[in-house]
Order: C-alpha cells, then structure tokens, then sequence
C-alpha cells in the first residue's frame, strides 16, 4: 500500500517588495485517487502579508506501478518587508488528510538613497524641433514638383 506523499517547495525564498515567486504543491498517490488540493481566489492572502496572484490547474504525470504526480503551482507576491511563515496546505487524499511542510518567504524593501538626492533628476523637458516646417517647406515643395515633371517628361516626351 502506497502511502500519500505532499511536498510543498518555492522558488525563491528571497523577493524584493512586489516581486513574484511561486510555491510547487507536489502530491504523488495512488491512480484513480481523488485528490483535492487547495484553492485560493486571486488576490487572497495566504497568510496575512502574503498575497495569491494565482493558482495553475493541477498537472497530472503518470509514473510506475500505477503511481501518478499531481503538480500544482501557486503564484504569491508581498508589498511588505518581513520574514513570513508560509504555513503547510492541506491536501485531501481519498478522503485522508495530508499537510505539506512549512516554508518561509523573506521580502526585502528596495534601498533608497535618501541622503543623497541630488543623484536623481527629474524628467527633462520636451526638446524643441531643431527646424521650423516654414525653413523647408519651399525644398520640399521644389522637389515635389520636380518629381511630377520628371514623370511627365517620362510618360509624354520619351515613349515612342
């Protein structure tokens, strides 16, 4: 008998504030076992600091002896600074419940220098044509009409 394996992993244990990482629920179980796994809405928090952008469907492998590995992948993202305690997910198994270990999920802020802030500029300014449409307009319109002659000339003076 086969007993119900649940491992939960991330990919990034570090994140800066707003970045994204993702958390792998991985169950491996017995073929035609019905498993639930758990489902979070988007923008649900997972623990309070740690938000659910979204959940894959569960992706099904077929390994040996009638075994099956069922993935499910978990997009999380934190606006604060802190150390968070991603706590284990329950997964039903045949009626049979199994938790995941924990995991931890550290957000770093972004380093401002504010001690310095004659490093930033601001947003330069809109730069100004370096020519006037009035400086070209009388080439522009010369070669206009130097085209249309050279096409008259070709259509009525050069064809046999």
């Amino acid at each position: 008998m086969l007993r119900c394996l649940s491992s939960l992993k991330i990919d990034s244990i570090e994140i800066l504030i707003g970045e994204q990482t993702d958390v792998v629920l991985t169950v491996t179980a017995k073929e035609g076992a019905v498993i639930k796994m758990p489902v979070f809405k988007p923008s649900q928090y997972i623990t309070p600091g740690v938000e659910v952008l979204s959940d894959s469907k569960a992706d099904t492998s077929q390994l040996d002896n009638n075994i099956i590995k069922v993935t499910k992948r978990y997009t999380l993202t934190s606006f604060d600074e802190n150390l968070y305690y991603i706590p284990p997910m329950k997964v039903t198994v045949d009626g049979k419940k199994y938790q995941s270990k924990s995991l931890a999920l550290k957000v770093l802020t972004v380093p401002v220098d504010t001690l310095h802030p004659e490093k930033f500029f601001p947003p330069k300014d809109v730069q100004n044509n370096p020519f006037q449409w009035e400086d070209w307009a009388s080439p522009f319109w010369f070669s206009v009409l130097f085209v249309l002659m050279g096409s008259a000339r070709i259509l009525f003076v050069d064809t046999p």
